[in-house]
């Protein structure tokens, strides 16, 4: 009899722990489901701090599920307001392919804004010589860390400037095989004259270089030569060629093009 009374009085605390740590989670979660809707309400009313704050509890499984998806998703609308930080990290995601399809252009394009605006990994990871192949493929028209670097230093990795003899070298380079018909030469050719690097900056001639990657169907090319005679950049304005080839760069699933020509249309 003794011993059942007692094994009673274990099964009744035991079940009151129980009973108490429930009670407590229960009450965690609901604030966390009220944190999460509160910040979601002030991140879909453009909030960019709030879009920050969901995109890192959804990444790190802080109060909610993590989810790789729903954190790109709220990285990718406070970057699209320059917040740094979620730049940085999107960045991450895209080189890595998480959340997002792995991107490693995407990856630069946001590493080089996050460096722009001062971001000390993002320097760091910048100076590395794996990114060297893709500065030359930035858009037109977009700031970025090499066009305009935060501090007077450049990347780690470029400290020194190159003398000109090495740039001449990257020009003819580039040349010989733009010369033979490599799209992706002409391209770069175009980048390096439309921004000076490693050669005098000129404009007539990134149009020429743009113009050939364009005919081959380079949809960069396409949106970069939109831009130009939108401007008028090495050329007179001209809006219908302009429209012309943002068509053509958004045909084939430029996002920048199709923003573009979102942007025209609702002006009409």
């Amino acid at each position: 009899m003794g011993i059942s009374t007692n094994l009673m009085i274990v099964i009744v605390l035991f079940l009151l722990i129980l009973l108490f740590f429930w009670l407590l989670s229960r009450r965690a979660n609901s604030g966390n489901a009220n944190n999460v809707e509160g910040l979601s309400r002030d991140a879909e009313r453009g909030d960019v701090y709030s879009q920050f704050k969901l995109g890192q509890m959804y990444f790190q499984g802080d109060g909610v599920q993590r989810d790789d998806v729903e954190a790109a998703k709220w990285f990718m609308k406070a970057s699209h307001q320059d917040h740094t930080e979620a730049q940085y990290i999107l960045a991450t995601m895209y080189e890595k392919g998480t959340g997002v399809p792995r991107n490693e252009q995407e990856a630069f394009n946001l590493f080089s804004k996050a460096a722009f605006r001062g971001h000390e990994r993002a320097v760091v990871i910048l100076g590395s010589g794996k990114w060297d192949a893709y500065m030359h493929r930035r858009p037109v028209g977009e700031d970025t860390f090499f066009d305009n670097p935060p501090l007077e230093e450049t990347l780690p990795a470029q400290e020194e400037k190159p003398n000109l003899e090495q740039k001449t070298d990257l020009e003819q380079k580039y040349l010989a095989k733009a010369e033979q018909g490599n799209v992706d030469a002409q391209y770069n050719l175009g980048i390096m004259y439309y921004h000076g690097e490693g050669v005098p900056k000129n404009l007539d001639e990134a149009l020429h270089w743009f113009h050939l990657a364009a005919e081959q169907n380079d949809a960069d090319a396409q949106y970069n030569l939109g831009f130009m005679y939108g401007k008028g950049e090495g050329t007179k304005k001209d809006q219908r060629q302009s429209l012309e080839w943002f068509q053509k760069a958004a045909a084939q699933g430029h996002a920048g093009a199709r923003e573009i020509l979102e942007k025209m249309f609702k002006k009409e």
